[in-house]
C-alpha cells in the first residue's frame, strides 16, 4: 500500500473518531463507499483504538500500523514491581506502553516497558534509561511527568503520567483550528520547551501525535523517545520505527518525522534547541492552514522540501489572520537556524503579545469558518477535574467558603475529602477566582512530582522553589542564592521571603494538590513543620511578608495517622473545609444540564439511591444516561457488573482491597454491619472513598453500588 493510501486512510480513520459510536457505520458507508478494501483498513484502525484508553507513546493510526500482530511482552493482570498491568496502551520502537495501576499511591500510571527481546543490548537499555533521566529533568505542567524508573525482574520499566485526552493529530483530522486556539496551544507547548531546554533537553521529534490535548484544556508535550541533552556526545536516545513519516535513529541515520523535522535534522547534523522552533512552526503553520508546509507523496521528496522548499505564506491559506502570525512562523522557518528565533522564550513572548492583541477582536481574527473543537457534552471525560469552562460543575456551600478564605487571606487553608469528591476541581476554580482578582498563583500538584524530586527534603524544597520561580517568572533563580551550607528548610524560607514575597507587588494563593504523597516521605514532618511556623510567623511579625502568603492544601489521607504532632504540622490551623457528596438537589440539577435523563422526580430518587451523590458515579452514570445506550432500568441492572457502567472503578476498588488484608477484613465488617475493630483501618477506608461517617462507629458504605458490588465479591 502506498503512502497517498495510508495518508487517505488516516484522514479518515481521524474523521471518524469525532463521531458518536452510533454515528461511525452511517459515516463509513458515505467515505468508504466505493472502495471495501479501504474501510477494512479502517476498520482495523478503529478497532485497535478501541482496544486501548489512550496514546501515550503514540496515535491509535501508528499503533495500527506498528506491529500490530507482535506478541504482548507483558500481560494484562501481570505485576511489574509494584504496578498491576491494565491494559495495553500502544508501542513504539523503544518500548512497549501499558496503562498501570500503582498500588503504593492508588493511580493510573502508563508504564513503559523495553521489550524482553532488547534487555541484553546494553545499547538499547542504555538509551531506553536515558529517554527516562531526559524527561525527568523537566518539571512543568505542559510536559508529560516521569515518576519512576525501574527493574523488576528482566523488566526494565519507566512509569509516567497517565495523560487522558486526544492528540493534537486526531484534532487536525476534522481540519484547521480557530485563530486563538492554535495559538493557546502553541503557548504551552512553547511553554514546555522553554522548560525543556532551560533543563538542557531538546525534544527533536515535536509533531501533533506527540501533543494531548486534555480535557481541562492543558496540553501536554508526549515522548521524550528522541530526546537529547545538549551536554551528550552523541546525536540519538532511540528510535522511531514508523511505517511512513519516521527515519530510523542509529548513528549517522535522519532522525524525526520527515514532514516536521528541521534542515540540521534532514542532513544528519547537530542539533540544538531552535530544532525544536522549526518543528513548532511547523505545527503551528498546520494547526492555522490546515496544510503541511513540506508535504510530499515520499520519504525522499519530504526531506528534498525540508531543505529546498520554501513554504507558501501562512495567508495564503488563511487570509483572515494578522501579518504578525505570518511573520512568526515564516521566521521560526528559517532554514538558516542563526536567523531563527534563539530561544523558545522568544516564541512564547511573542505568542502571548499576539495573544493579548488580537484577543479583543474576537472571531475576526479566525482563520476559518470551521467551528471550535468542542466536545459534545456527554462527550466530555468524567475521571479528574472538571474543566474549568465545564457547564457540568455543580457550585456547593463550600465553594464560597473557599472563596470567602481566599478573599479574606487567610494564611492556610485546608481542603479535605475522600477520593473522587471534587477537591482538585474546587481547588481550580478557587485560584482561577483569584487570579482574576489581581491575586498572584501557583498550583503545585504533587502527583506530578518525581521520585528524583522526592527523594529528599533538599531535592523537594529546591525544586518547589524552581517551580514557584518559573510560574512567576522570577529574577533570580533558586540556584543562584541555594547555600549547601543551610539546611534545605532555611534556603527555601529564604527565597520565599526575600526573592517571592518581598518582591512581589500583591498577594500570592499558592495551592498545594495532593500533599498525601509526602505523608510517607521520612522528611514529610519538616516540610509540614517548615509550613507550620509561617502560619505562627504572622502573628509574631504583623507586617512582615508571610501576611502576604495564603497556601491552599489538598489532601484526603488522614493526617494524624501519619504526623505524631500535629501542632508542628498545618493541619490544625487555619480555614478547614470538607467536601461531601452531592446532595438530591444538585444531582437533580447536574440532571437537567445533561438534557435530563432522568425524567421524574422517581428515577431521580432510585439514580440518588444507588449512589448517594457521589459526583464521579454520579457524572458518569448520567453521561451514561444522557447518550441514550441504556433506560434507568437496565443501568441499574448493570451497575454493578465487571463489564457494566462503572466496570473500571470497581474494580479498582476490589484491587485495593484484596491487596491489603487488613482492609479487606475492615470492609467484610462493615458490610456486615459490625463496625471497623481498628481506627486506622476506618480512617484508610474513607480516605480511600469507600467509608462514610464520622466515626469507627458510624461508619457505613458510601453509597448502595459498593455494598451490591462488593458482596458478591467478598
Amino acid at each position: 500500500m502506498s503512502n497517498e493510501d495510508w495518508a487517505h486512510i488516516e484522514r479518515i480513520y481521524h474523521s471518524v473518531l469525532l463521531h458518536k459510536p452510533g454515528e461511525r457505520a452511517a459515516f463509513l458507508d458515505q467515505a468508504c463507499s466505493s472502495s471495501p478494501s479501504l474501510r477494512r483498513e479502517v476498520e482495523t484502525l478503529l478497532t485497535a483504538h478501541d482496544q486501548s484508553d489512550n496514546f501515550m507513546e503514540d496515535s491509535a493510526f501508528d499503533l495500527g500500523m506498528k506491529a500490530l500482530a507482535a506478541e504482548e511482552v507483558i500481560s494484562t493482570g501481570q505485576d511489574v514491581g509494584p504496578y498491576k498491568i491494565l491494559s495495553t496502551l500502544g508501542r513504539g520502537g523503544m518500548g512497549d506502553v501499558y496503562l498501570a495501576y500503582d498500588k503504593r499511591l492508588e493511580r493510573k500510571v502508563a508504564l513503559k516497558a523495553l521489550p524482553s527481546s532488547l534487555t541484553g543490548d546494553v545499547e538499547r537499555v542504555r538509551r531506553f534509561r536515558q529517554e527516562a533521566r531526559a524527561a525527568s529533568k523537566i518539571a512543568h505542567p505542559n510536559v508529560a511527568h516521569i515518576y519512576e524508573i525501574g527493574e523488576a525482574g528482566a523488566d526494565h520499566f519507566i512509569t509516567m503520567e497517565f495523560v487522558d485526552g486526544i492528540t493534537l493529530r486526531q484534532r487536525l483530522g476534522v481540519g484547521c483550528l480557530p485563530l486563538m486556539e492554535a495559538i493557546e496551544i502553541s503557548v504551552q507547548i512553547a511553554s514546555a520547551l522553554t522548560a525543556a531546554h532551560k533543563a538542557g533537553v531538546v525534544h527533536r521529534d515535536i509533531k501533533p501525535d506527540n501533543i494531548m490535548l486534555c480535557q481541562d484544556s492543558y496540553v501536554k508535550v508526549l515522548d521524550f523517545g528522541l530526546a537529547k541533552t545538549t551536554d551528550e556526545a552523541e546525536t540519538f536516545l532511540g528510535s522511531l520505527l514508523q511505517v511512513s513519516g519516521a527515519i530510523r535513529t542509529e548513528p549517522g541515520f535522519v532522525m524525526g518525522s520527515v514532514m516536521y523535522m528541521s534542515p540540521e535534522q534532514a542532513r544528519g547534523q547537530d542539533v540544538d534547541a531552535r530544532t525544536d522552533i522549526w518543528s513548532l512552526g511547523v505545527v503551528l503553520y498546520e494547526m492555522v492552514t490546515g496544510q503541511r508546509p513540506f508535504a510530499a507523496a515520499t520519504t525522499s521528496d519530504a526531506i528534498a522540501a525540508v531543505l529546498l522548499k520554501e513554504p507558501t505564506p501562512l495567508r495564503q491559506f488563511a487570509p483572515g489572520v494578522p501579518a504578525e502570525i505570518d511573520g512568526i512562523v515564516m521566521k521560526m522557518l528559517h532554514k538558516d537556524r542563526e536567523q531563527r528565533y534563539a530561544t523558545a522564550r522568544e516564541i512564547l513572548h511573542e505568542l502571548k503579545v499576539l495573544k493579548q492583541r488580537i484577543e479583543p477582536m474576537g472571531a475576526q481574527v479566525d482563520s476559518t469558518e470551521a467551528p471550535a473543537f468542542i466536545l459534545p457534552p456527554q462527550s466530555e471525560t468524567v475521571s479528574g477535574a472538571v474543566p474549568l469552562d465545564s457547564r457540568f460543575y455543580i457550585v456547593r456551600a463550600v465553594d464560597h467558603d473557599f472563596d470567602t478564605a481566599i478573599t479574606r487571606r487567610d494564611s492556610i487553608v485546608l481542603i479535605k475529602g475522600g477520593r473522587q469528591i471534587g477537591k482538585t476541581s474546587l481547588l481550580a476554580r478557587g485560584l482561577h477566582n483569584a487570579r482574576a482578582r489581581g491575586a498572584h498563583v501557583v498550583i503545585t500538584d504533587f502527583q506530578t512530582l518525581n521520585e528524583s524530586q522526592l527523594a529528599s527534603a533538599e531535592t523537594l524544597l529546591l525544586s518547589l522553589a524552581q517551580l514557584i520561580a518559573d510560574k512567576l517568572e522570577l529574577s533570580v533563580q533558586p540556584d543562584e542564592v541555594w547555600n549547601a551550607r543551610r539546611g534545605p528548610s532555611i534556603n527555601f524560607e529564604r527565597y520565599m521571603k526575600r526573592e517571592v514575597l518581598d518582591k512581589l507587588s500583591g498577594h500570592l494563593l499558592w495551592g498545594l494538590d495532593e500533599v498525601d504523597r509526602l505523608f510517607t516521605c521520612h522528611y514529610g514532618s519538616e516540610v509540614f513543620g517548615l509550613f507550620r511556623s509561617w502560619h505562627n510567623a504572622r502573628a509574631l511579625e504583623p507586617e512582615g511578608p508571610w501576611q502576604r502568603l495564603t497556601m491552599a492544601i489538598s489532601y484526603a489521607t488522614e493526617a494524624h495517622l501519619f504526623i505524631s504532632d500535629l501542632n508542628q504540622s498545618p493541619f490544625n490551623v487555619g480555614t478547614r473545609l470538607v467536601l461531601e457528596d452531592f446532595d438530591l438537589a444538585q444531582v437533580a440539577e447536574l440532571n437537567r444540564r445533561y438534557g435530563s435523563p432522568l425524567k421524574s422526580e422517581d428515577e431521580r430518587e432510585r439514580f440518588y439511591q444507588l449512589l448517594s451523590g457521589h459526583p464521579f458515579l454520579t457524572r458518569q452514570g448520567l453521561k451514561t444516561l444522557a447518550t441514550g445506550s441504556a433506560d434507568l432500568e437496565s443501568f441499574i441492572m448493570q451497575a454493578d457488573n465487571d463489564e457494566g457502567p462503572f466496570g473500571n472503578h470497581l474494580r479498582r476498588i476490589l484491587l485495593l482491597l484484596l491487596q491489603d488484608a487488613t482492609l479487606l477484613e475492615a470492609m467484610k465488617d462493615v458490610l456486615q454491619g459490625r463496625a471497623c475493630s481498628r481506627p486506622e483501618s476506618f480512617y484508610r477506608l474513607r480516605s480511600a472513598g469507600l467509608l462514610t461517617g464520622e466515626s469507627m462507629q458510624e461508619g457505613r458504605p458510601r453509597c448502595l453500588l459498593y455494598v451490591s458490588y462488593l458482596e458478591r465479591r467478598l
